[in-house]
């Protein structure tokens, strides 16, 4: 069972979208949030598409939309440190200490897929990154 607590709603600010997840057995998964960096943070922030949407091309009209996925994160050893949910259009923001990460697309067959990324974090900075989904139309 898992329960979640959206902070706009407990608090009435609709320009925050922070949440946080508490699973039955303690474990904590983060839900993406906006990204408004307070000066001292470091993490990864970013965008997740998935392509293509339609089994044809048309010119000028792109074959791309913004997709919610789940991810764990690693360290650079592959040891667990954390897993989130993008927000519904694809946007998240991971707060994480500096160092090298490795996001893993949590993916329950063979489409939609996407490749593990490894992320370097800088000090007080956000590292950002784009992550496109392969939605096996073809």
């Amino acid at each position: 069972m898992t329960a979640l607590v959206t902070l706009p709603a407990l608090f009435g600010n609709a320009g925050i979208t922070n949440a946080a997840r508490m699973t039955i057995d303690g474990t904590e998964r983060q839900v993406a949030a906006n990204p408004n960096p307070a000066p001292t943070e470091s993490g990864i922030t970013g965008q997740v598409s998935i392509r293509p949407v339609r089994p044809h091309a048309t010119i000028g009209v792109p074959n791309l939309a913004p997709y919610q996925a789940k991810f764990d994160v690693l360290d650079a050893r592959g040891n667990p440190v954390t897993s989130f949910e993008t927000d519904p259009s694809g946007n998240f923001r991971i707060p994480l200490p500096p160092g090298k990460y490795i996001l893993r697309p949590q993916t329950s067959g063979p489409y939609p897929r996407a490749s593990e990324q490894t992320v370097v974090v800088p000090p007080k900075s956000f590292a950002q990154v784009r992550i496109v989904y392969d939605s096996g139309i073809r």
